[in-house]
């Protein structure tokens, strides 16, 4: 960046600043590192886009083979086997019913079904009464300390930490408990 300086005579001296080099550097680097995302981004939606329409091509030309070939007869039977999303054919002509419980379905938990079978059961804990109340009670006490600790606009006041919100709660607890 250059510095504009008025001498007495009303001439101006231009003065550049080191500084901006360095800042102009670390501009250009992130620039290069946004654009890279960007064009990293665009290919991964072409190829999206590329295999999508790969895919519908597919279908299309299955399609095509079914209805345009004479010997194929679709039978009642096999049209509700068809139109199903639960079933599904298997290489060997076979078909089944989709499994679309335990560890869910899609590409998300597809890289969980590994672990399918091996995973321990998770044994569903039942809240006691009393345990129950003393968390209404514990969130009635954070609630009143982070009250008296914060400000209006919901920071903690100066010199003020989560851990001093912490203590204080578990001490109005004890008040409320008696």
């Amino acid at each position: 960046m250059l510095e504009v300086k008025t001498l007495a005579s009303g001439l101006r001296e231009f003065i550049e600043d080191s500084r901006d080099d360095r800042r102009r550097d670390e501009e250009r680097s992130d620039s290069r590192r946004e654009d890279q995302r960007r064009d990293e981004m665009s290919r991964r939606r072409e190829e999206d886009e590329r295999q999508r329409r790969e895919d519908e091509r597919r279908r299309q030309e299955a399609l095509i083979i079914v209805v345009n070939d004479d010997d194929i007869e679709i039978s009642p039977e096999e049209r509700k086997i068809i139109n199903n999303p639960d079933l599904k054919m298997m290489s060997n002509g076979e078909v089944v019913r989709r499994n679309r419980r335990g560890l869910g379905s899609g590409a998300f938990a597809a890289q969980f079904s590994v672990l399918r079978g091996q995973l321990p059961k998770v044994k569903r804990v039942v809240k006691s009464k009393a345990r129950k109340e003393l968390n209404k009670l514990q969130s009635k006490a954070f609630r009143m300390a982070n009250e008296k600790l914060r400000t209006k606009a919901g920071k903690l006041r100066k010199g003020v930490t989560q851990k001093d919100v912490a203590k204080l709660a578990q001490r109005i607890l004890k008040k409320l408990r008696k």
